[in-house]
């Protein structure tokens, strides 16, 4: 697995799995600004970038929203849901990006490798 796969691997189960995101009460924006919690984690950034990132992340979840509406509505398979959700996560990432200065862009690409590192030691551990 390349190491962009394994990033966007990672915010997938963001998005997905991650106990404290999934206990966020309240609608898109609340979800957001708990995901722009994680972007802070990581680096410094501005009032103007978090507006950015919370528009950026209300718009990946309503797209998301609509995929999984969409696979209910018209009987789509698992596979396909996946591929499509994995292109609106990939175009996230490149705006993200944009949003971010290249050095908050490492800044937050290598927290998320620690924290992929760390969620799967965790598991690791759990297996024992």
């Amino acid at each position: 697995m390349t190491a962009r796969a394994t990033i966007l691997a990672f915010i997938a189960s963001l998005l997905i799995t991650t106990p404290a995101l999934a206990q966020v009460k309240g609608g898109p924006e609340d979800f957001a600004r708990k995901r722009v919690e994680t972007v802070k984690k990581a680096t410094k950034i501005s009032g103007q970038q978090e507006k950015e990132l919370i528009a950026l992340f209300i718009e990946t979840i309503n797209k998301r929203d609509e995929i999984f509406a969409s696979r209910r509505e018209n009987g789509e398979n698992q596979e396909q849901s996946r591929t499509r959700i994995q292109k609106v996560r990939d175009e996230e990432m490149t705006k993200i990006k944009k949003i971010l200065s290249p050095e908050q862009a490492k800044a937050y690409t290598d927290y998320l490798e620690k924290m992929r590192q760390e969620t799967g030691q965790r598991q690791v551990d759990q297996k024992k």
